[in-house]
């Protein structure tokens, strides 16, 4: 573990940039926001190319995706996509819900929302979006996170549309669903104040409680995603993209402090080897299929293998720069980006994978190494031979400065590989099939006045109302929160609706019950609360309503054959069973109550409450004792 004097020591700074998706409708037109899992109906193949910017420059991430050479794949669904989806039609203007819920989360942070909200189009052609952009809106500038420790700034508050979903991936297609492309995100992406993995991960946990505080959030895997900017001193700013587990979060931050500390060790080391750039260029290309015509290496056996001489680079290629990873296994990283290749081999890390001495030897004299000289193999036809072997080189080139600036993907456990490079202010220009949006300062000042509770004036508030602890860990962030709490302003007992909605409703939705909205429990709550129905049959009546949603509840509790009976009904009931039970009655007096109270409420299901039952019950087995 290395302490905050180290840190500052190494000069660690980091931000985040937090993608949340919100649980409103798609962010440019009207279709649902979810995923589906069922065979799509409609499917369509484009091929994206770069567009030069207003000043005529071209992105380089997007020329280094589009030298891939790819087609895209696109599956949707008749009746829950649009042609809006599909790039065939100009987008609608922004959902208010999920705009709204901007408006939210930058007045929770004091944050300074402008005039006038413009669209801008983000230039990404690796297939995820159909039109070869993301749109995006700047909705506010500035405002702060409070931690524990400190205050870090913000930088900007976005809304944009997520991206289509990947489903597959093959050699030269990729194939996205549309079910996910346009789901609005809130992006909020800090000032670099960051200074220990700690804070990092607390910062990034204060950001997604933020977000769950809306009741807006959507819940699950993949539903939040964390980027990470990290650099230290002597290194550069790299982005660490798709951080979605919290906890692993700090390590991510190490094992990139890790990773920049290596690759400047590095740089100094060929410093002092004096390699100089000019050693990376004009290399001689080897072919080396035959000695591997007859090799044990299975994925080398009778294949197309090329070879390449690095200059004084030996034991370079095997140096660890991040856990279980070598400085050749990011020459991989880079071959697999940009060649499309799963992968190299190299001196260092040989004899190994069927490949012997006696073969390392001939590749070192085929390739012209002398002692202090490594060599990398790379397998594949000659042309995709000739790009990978030029990444290495490239690469190896920019070791000579130190960091690159790049962006890398996250891995499971906690290491990244290189995605593309950073991209740049050629990748945005306006958008103009959507008008401005201009920012009403009435409506702003309403919103103020509704801004979700903390979480610590939630907690007060449902302990005041005798909520368990249970419940209350449940609730204070539950999307049904700001729901919750307009339902206690109308009198329904805070237990009752809290089980309801933390637990019944879930179960319901297990059970594949659709069509349950929020009037709808808030009229069955309403209902119990009048004793028209008992809480006990709450599950039961949205679960016939949902069935049938434009019926009046009325009608329903008729189907039901609910209707709740007057007392002296329910003594007759209560008699029967105390009378059938009065062996237990005998043995264990009012004790007894709690075994006959199950077969009570089930025989009087929907007739009367809970509290009623016990009372008669109680009643009844104290007149049997006393005879």
């Amino acid at each position: 573990m290395v302490c905050m004097s180290e840190w500052e020591k190494l000069g660690l700074k980091a931000g985040l940039e937090c993608h949340q998706q919100l649980n409103t409708g798609k962010l440019f037109c009207r279709c649902p926001s979810m995923l589906r899992e069922d065979k799509p109906d409609i499917k369509v193949k484009r091929y994206l190319r770069p567009v030069a910017s207003e000043l005529g420059e071209f992105d380089k991430a997007a020329l280094e995706a589009f030298s891939k050479g790819l087609s895209y794949n696109y599956e949707a669904y008749h009746d829950s996509n649009c042609e809006i989806e599909l790039d065939d039609e100009p987008p609608q203007p922004a959902d208010k819900e999920a705009l709204e819920t901007t408006l939210k989360a930058a007045l929770m942070t004091k944050s300074n929302i402008l005039d006038e909200l413009f669209v801008m189009r983000k230039l990404v052609i690796d297939g995820s979006n159909t039109a070869g952009f993301q749109r995006t809106m700047l909705v506010a500038l500035g405002g702060e996170i409070e931690l524990s420790n400190k205050k870090v700034g913000i930088l900007t508050i976005a809304l944009e549309e997520d991206a289509a979903r990947p489903m597959e991936r093959k050699e030269l297609e990729i194939i996205y669903r549309l079910d996910r492309l346009g789901i609005p995100l809130i992006e909020l992406a800090t000032a670099p104040d960051l200074k220990t993995p700690e804070e990092v991960k607390e910062c990034a946990k204060k950001i997604g409680e933020l977000f769950r505080r809306t009741c807006k959030a959507k819940r699950g895997l993949g539903t939040i995603r964390q980027d990470v900017n990290i650099s230290i001193r002597e290194g550069a700013r790299v982005e660490i993209k798709g951080v979605q587990e919290l906890g692993m979060i700090d390590e991510y931050v190490r094992r990139e402090v890790q990773r920049q500390k290596a690759l400047i060790e590095i740089r100094e080391e060929m410093k002092k080897r004096k390699i100089v750039k000019k050693d990376f260029a004009e290399v001689e290309i080897a072919s080396l299929s035959q000695i591997f015509a007859e090799t044990e290496c299975k994925f080398l056996k009778g294949k197309q293998v090329f070879g390449i001489k690095l200059h004084k680079m030996k034991d370079i290629l095997g140096k660890e720069i991040q856990p279980e990873k070598r400085f050749g296994t990011e020459l991989a990283g880079y071959v697999k980006a940009k060649a499309g290749l799963k992968g190299i081999l190299h001196s260092d890390e040989l004899p190994a994978y069927g490949v012997n001495e006696r073969e390392v030897e001939h590749v070192r004299h085929k390739c012209n190494c002398i002692m202090n000289d490594a060599f990398v193999i790379v397998q594949a036809e000659e042309k995709k031979a000739e790009k990978a072997i030029e990444t290495v080189l490239e690469r190896c080139k920019q070791a000579l400065v130190g960091v690159p600036e790049e962006t890398r993907n996250a891995l499971e456990e906690g290491n990244t590989e290189y995605s593309r490079p950073l991209p740049g202010a050629a990748r945005m220009y306006p958008e103009t099939d959507i008008e401005p949006v201009n920012i009403n300062v009435e409506e702003v000042a309403k919103i103020a006045k509704q801004l979700p509770l903390t979480v610590k004036e939630r907690e007060r508030i449902y302990d005041a109302k005798a909520l368990s602890g249970k419940l209350i860990d449940g609730m204070k962030l539950s999307n049904y929160a700001c729901f919750f709490e307009k339902l206690l302003e109308k009198g329904i007992t805070a237990t009752t609706a809290a089980s309801l909605l933390l637990d019944g409703i879930t179960q319901l939705r297990r059970e594949g019950v659709k069509n349950i909205g929020n009037e709808m429990i808030e009229t069955a709550l309403l209902l119990e609360k009048e004793k028209k129905i008992s809480k006990d049959i709450l599950l039961d009546f949205l679960r016939e309503w949902s069935k049938s949603p434009e019926s009046k509840p009325e009608e329903i509790l008729k189907e039901m054959n609910v209707e709740r009976a007057d007392e002296s009904e329910l003594q007759k009931v209560i008699a029967k069973i105390v009378e059938k039970n009065k062996e237990i009655v005998e043995a264990k007096g009012e004790r007894a109550i709690g075994a006959l109270m199950g077969n009570a409420m089930k025989e009087l299901k929907g007739k009367a409450d809970g509290s009623t039952i016990s009372r008669l019950l109680k009643e009844e087995i104290a007149k049997k004792t006393k005879k």
